[in-house]
């Protein structure tokens, strides 16, 4: 199964959205691969419902950033200015 880190919190935990399972866990920090952060995406291994081994799925990660990178650019590109005008 596949989910997004989604965001830090306080307690030293982790949240992450498996959004095919319609699912978050809550998995302690030092469970995450070294240097993740949020917004990267992981392979989970689960047993029972629960979290047993994340891997970093750096592939997955890249193609939506760059896939990110795109709609931003495009909403960049497209931006005329405001209708509105100062008084």
């Amino acid at each position: 199964m596949r989910g997004v880190l989604d965001r830090f919190e306080d307690g030293g935990m982790a949240v992450i959205i498996a959004e095919q399972a319609g699912r978050e866990f809550h998995v302690p920090l030092r469970y995450l691969p070294e240097g993740s952060r949020q917004g990267m995406w992981f392979t989970l291994s689960l047993e029972s419902g629960r979290v047993v081994d994340i891997e970093a799925d750096l592939t997955q990660t890249n193609e939506h950033a760059d896939k990110a990178e795109e709609l931003l650019a495009r909403l960049r590109s497209k931006n005329t200015g405001s209708r509105f005008k100062r008084k």
